[in-house]
């Protein structure tokens, strides 16, 4: 009989340790699922992203703006003298 509660003993054990081991595993997954993190990590970098975006898109406007210029003086150079700067190549002509 003593050796049929050893065995009981044992196997209520290891039941116990594999009851253990599944609810460790069930809250690891239950504060992965909690942790937001790396949402909120993502949500930096959207911000990052946007800002940087805006910044370009004044940069272009600048470059645009310049470009405009110089091509505005070298149709107003050719109308005055006659021949051409070559400033820039005219691929994109402005209309005066």
């Amino acid at each position: 009989m003593s050796k049929n509660v050893e065995d009981l003993e044992t196997e209520l054990s290891e039941i116990n340790s594999r009851l253990d081991n599944a609810s460790r595993k069930i809250e690891d997954t239950g504060k992965q699922f909690s942790d937001n993190t790396p949402v909120q990590n993502i949500k930096k970098a959207i911000t990052t992203i946007k800002t940087d975006i805006s910044s370009i898109d004044i940069r272009i406007g600048v470059v645009s703006n310049t470009l405009l210029q110089l091509k505005l003086k070298e149709k107003s150079k050719v109308l005055e003298d006659g021949k051409q700067l070559e400033i820039l190549d005219n691929e994109y002509e402005v209309e005066i």
